[in-house]
This record gives C-alpha cells, sequence and structure tokens, in this order.
C-alpha cells in the first residue's frame, strides 16, 4: 500500500531530472512507513545496533515519485537498525509547517538538510536544533572531516556558525568549484547564422530574430515562492551581479575587495533593469515568469520553447527535454565558456562556494542514544562506501561494474539521458541527504558525467577579466540577526513590487522620478538600516 513516496529532485547538483521549480501539493504530510523490511539473516546489524530505533523526519519535496523498491528504508535497518518515520511536506509549504511543528514541541528529531533562507536561522535563534560541537565532529566524524582541507574547513565554520560560535548543521561540500555555463539550441543557430550574444544589446537582437523566425518563446523559467525575481536572475551576471544575489543580498567584489551591502536598490542595477523590460516587452521571456509553476515551464519547454539556459545541466539531457517535439534539437555549450557581459573587461562567472547550506540538522533534545546512531550514519554516508551508495545505488540494481568502475544500468535516467528511473524511485535521495545535500558524489562520478565542467573550473577563471564574486561572510549578534530578518522581509518586498513593475513596463527605470518612487519606497521599508547592519556585521567578521 505504501507504493507511492514523495520525493525531491535537485539539480544544483545532481541533474538526474531536471526540475524548473516547484510543484503544489497538498499541506497533508504523506508518511512514509513506520516500518522498513526486516533485514536479512546474513545481513544482522553489529551488537552496538540490536535495539531498532525509530527517528521522526522532515522532509521538503517537489515531485511525486513512484517508489519500486525503498532501497535507502532497507540499509538504514540492515546497516544501523535505524526506522526513520518521515513526514513530507510541499517544498512551498515545508519552512512554515516545520516551524510550527518546532514550536508546539512536535518538531521532526532529523532534518535530512537545513537551509538559512528555510528558517533554518529562527530554528538556531529559538533554540529548536542542537549545535554539532567540535570535538564531537573529531570524534564521531572523522571521514566529514576529511573531505575538507584545513583552510576550506576554516573558511566553512566561520561562513556558518551562528551569533553564538556554534554549528548547529553540517554543511556540504561540493566538489566542482566552477559548473554553470550558457548553452544554446546550436541547431537553430547555425540554420539562421546566428553566433551566441556577447553583450546585453547582441542577447536582445539575436533572441527577437530566433522569436520571429521560430515563433518560439527563446527564455523560459518558473517562478519560486522566495522571491518572484528567481526566473530572471540568470541574467544577472551579464550586469556583474552574482547570479544568487536574491539569496545572498550582499556580495564582495574579490578584485576591488569593495563590499556591496544591498546592490538591488541602488543605481547599480537599473541597466539590467532597462534591459529586462527589454526581454519582456518583447516576449523573448515568458509573460508570467514572475508566477509560473515547473509543470507549466516543462510543458513549454517540451513544445520546444527555451532556446539559451545558464545551466549545469550536460547539452544531451537538454536534448533529451526537447527531442519528441524538435527531433532535430542540439543544445551545446558556448565555445570556450564565453559569457555575455556588459564589460567585456570585467565579466563576472558563477564561482561556487566550498560548501552549500545543504547539510543535516538534529532537534535539540534528541535523546543521546538517537544522536550517536544518527553520527554513526552521517559518518559512513560520507565515506566511501556511503559515497558510491548514494551516488550510484545498489549494485545490481540500479548499476553494475565495468572495468572497475560503477555504470548506471541503461534503464536508470542519468545527467546525459533524461528518460528512465530516477535513484528516488528506489527511495534514495528522498529529502536531499544524498547528492545535492550533505553527501559529496562518488569519486568516479565527476569524471564520468562532468568532464565539461571540470574543464570550466580550469579555463573559466583563467580567463582575462573573468572573476568569481565572494558570498560574504558575517558576524552578527542574535539580537541583530533579528533585526535584520524583519527588516528584510518588508525591504525585499518592496523590491520585488518595484522591480516587477520596472520589468513589465508599469514604471520606466530610465526615468529619474520612477527610481525615486522606488528608493524612496525602499528608505521607507528600512535600506538604510539594513545597509548599516550588513556593513557593520561584514567588517566585524573580516577585521
Amino acid at each position: 500500500m505504501w507504493n507511492k513516496r514523495i520525493t525531491l529532485a535537485m539539480t544544483t547538483v545532481l541533474p538526474l531530472t531536471l526540475v524548473f521549480g516547484c510543484t503544489k501539493s497538498s499541506d497533508k504530510p504523506s508518511t512514509s512507513p513506520s516500518a522498513a523490511p526486516a533485514a536479512s539473516a546474513s545481513a544482522k546489524p553489529a551488537s552496538k545496533y540490536d535495539k531498532e530505533l525509530t527517528i521522526t523526519v522532515s522532509r521538503a519535496i517537489l515531485d511525486a515519485t513512484s517508489v519500486k523498491d525503498d532501497l535507502e528504508a532497507k540499509m538504514l535497518k540492515e546497516k544501523f537498525n535505524l526506522v526513520f518515520k518521515a513526514e513530507d511536506y510541499s517544498r512551498n509549504d515545508w519552512p512554515t509547517k516545520t516551524t510550527l511543528l518546532f514550536s508546539t514541541g512536535d518538531g521532526p528529531e532529523f532534518i535530512p538538510y537545513s537551509r538559512d533562507q528555510w528558517k533554518s536561522v529562527e530554528w538556531m535563534s529559538a533554540g529548536y536544533l542542537r549545535p554539532f560541537e567540535l570535538d564531537e565532529i573529531k570524534q564521531k566524524l572523522p571521514n566529514y572531516l576529511k573531505i575538507w582541507s584545513e583552510e576550506e574547513w576554516n573558511t566553512v565554520f566561520k561562513s556558518t556558525r551562528f551569533s553564538d560560535g556554534k554549528l548547529y548543521f553540517l554543511p556540504n561540500k561540493r566538489s566542482i568549484p566552477v559548473q554553470t555555463a550558457w548553452q544554446y539550441r546550436k541547431d537553430l543557430f547555425d540554420k539562421y547564422g546566428l553566433k551566441f550574444p556577447k553583450t546585453p544589446d547582441e542577447m536582445i537582437d539575436t533572441l527577437k530574430t530566433l522569436k520571429d523566425k521560430t515563433g518560439l518563446v527563446p527564455f523560459v523559467s518558473p517562478g519560486n515562492t522566495s522571491t518572484p525575481l528567481w526566473a530572471i536572475s540568470t541574467f544577472f551576471q551579464m550586469f556583474g551581479f552574482p547570479d544568487l544575489l536574491l539569496n545572498w543580498n550582499s556580495y564582495a567584489d574579490p578584485v576591488t575587495k569593495q563590499f556591496y551591502a544591498y546592490p538591488l536598490a541602488t543605481d547599480q542595477s537599473r541597466d539590467i533593469l532597462v534591459f529586462l523590460n527589454k526581454m519582456y516587452k518583447n516576449g523573448l521571456l515568458i509573460k508570467d515568469f514572475a508566477t509560473a509553476t515547473a509543470d507549466q515551464t516543462n510543458k513549454l519547454i517540451a513544445q520546444g520553447n527555451h532556446l539559451i539556459a545558464q545551466t549545469i545541466n550536460d547539452p544531451s539531457y537538454m536534448d533529451g527535454l526537447q527531442k519528441a517535439s524538435a527531433p532535430e534539437v542540439k543544445w551545446a555549450w558556448v565555445d570556450n565558456y564565453e559569457h555575455p557581459s556588459s564589460d567585456p573587461k570585467k565579466t563576472i562567472y558563477k564561482k561556487e562556494a566550498y560548501y552549500s547550506f545543504w547539510g543535516p540538522a538534529i532537534k535539540k533534545g534528541t535523546s543521546q542514544e538517537k544522536v550517536d546512531r544518527l553520527l554513526d550514519y552521517l559518518n559512513w554516508a560520507v565515506s566511501d562506501e556511503g559515497q558510491l551508495w548514494y551516488t550510484y545505488g545498489k549494485q545490481g540494481v540500479t548499476y553494475e561494474m565495468k572495468d572497475g568502475v560503477p555504470t548506471f544500468l541503461p534503464t536508470m535516467s542519468t545527467p546525459v539521458q533524461a528518460q528512465g528511473d530516477k535513484l528516488s524511485n528506489y527511495g534514495i535521495n528522498i529529502g536531499v541527504i544524498g547528492l545535492g545535500g550533505f553527501i559529496t558524489p562518488f569519486k568516479s562520478f565527476d569524471q564520468t558525467f562532468n568532464k565539461a565542467k571540470l574543464e570550466m573550473s580550469t579555463i573559466i577563471p583563467g580567463k582575462p577579466g573573468y572573476y568569481g564574486p565572494i558570498e560574504p561572510i558575517f558576524q552578527f549578534s542574535d539580537a541583530d540577526r533579528k533585526k535584520l530578518v524583519g527588516l528584510e522581509t518588508t525591504l525585499n518586498g518592496v523590491r520585488d513590487e518595484y522591480w516587477l513593475k520596472f520589468i513589465t513596463g508599469a514604471l520606466d527605470p530610465a526615468n529619474d522620478a520612477d527610481w525615486k518612487k522606488f528608493m524612496d519606497a525602499a528608505n521607507k521599508a528600512g535600506l538604510p538600516e539594513v545597509v548599516k547592519l550588513r556593513t557593520d556585521a561584514y567588517n566585524k567578521a573580516n577585521q
């Protein structure tokens, strides 16, 4: 009867399925089985695991996926005598629902990952989460520390510690320093004698030609509940902004060392708004970019729309998305990974941080017995054996060994094959504890599937005038952090409101009077206080 389970498919790290946003689902959680299949007689748990432990888990999900065989539940039972009793919510609802559970004392004992923008800072401040002490990490999680160099770990710890100096989740390590570049429908560009644009103006002209010739919408991306501007952040880098600025709000220029506290409400952002207004006015991006769901955009893409993308997905994977409607489709990376730029002497690219905020957390008050079992599991999960399991699944079911290298079975979806079963069909990576979460890929994975990205990591940083922005490190007091959260909730709402007006043409970003309306509203919403709080916290952390 438990033949269905909700699962999360993340493209930011492991593009086994392409997800263009969040799908809506009922507020009612889907609850996974309270008991996994019993371990076989030949795979008895070690004596320290004689006692079965059931741990409550809360997970955010995107899509409903049929689970053929819950391999993760079996593995947890056989190796650690653990049962995860999981409640799954739509990604849109998960932060609010989990916060409510915590506030009533019924919060989950284990969260496979946490994110700063998904209430985890609020949970830390409220005392809902249990800290990971440094001595505990050294003693209980030696495999975790092995994945970092000393310099990396020092930077990561400084970047992710809370205002009390403690670490409340375990950040994951990114395996590739640069993995995002532009791709395009090379078949259509070649057919009409077009080159990939190198400037914003060329981008407008090229996409207008393609739209006129094909009738297709050149850029299709869904909205996001965190901000309606998410879809258009792809174009930030063309104007010297990090593409993750909507998450960061601030950034530091590694060349000039200048810190920008809140650049999306300064004159710096006017040029990109003029560009986005032209994109919108000429029908070069979908009209409902701010509200479109993944289902809506996936249908448009399957029909042949979407001709350019800044993405981590392999071109052959992109081909698979449109092959049915466009048999001649041929996606390709831009030659030498060039980025369009408004300033050819200063081109920004996406330089990945050492870490991301996808990491597990444990509820404060969870019994030491359960904590010890969870730490044993997490330490195994980042070992070579655990990485192999979470990257490829179970030998003989999802992969086989060929010449000593794990190889997905032909029935499996991979980064270069859109069709087929996903690991989530076998209960693996639900809740993003695996790839895209806490666990780095098995050593052969990047060499097998990410050769182009490994090449990017060599070529792009060495190009003249290219640089990667720095996600700033802050040191907030608890009081200042709480104050900032309140101020930025209001300020970000004002920013989104006016940016949408500028993009859709209700206001003109080139008009000084219209721009003053935005700045007056931003100042009233607390912009000066936000800039001061962020600047002070940045200076404190970087003294």
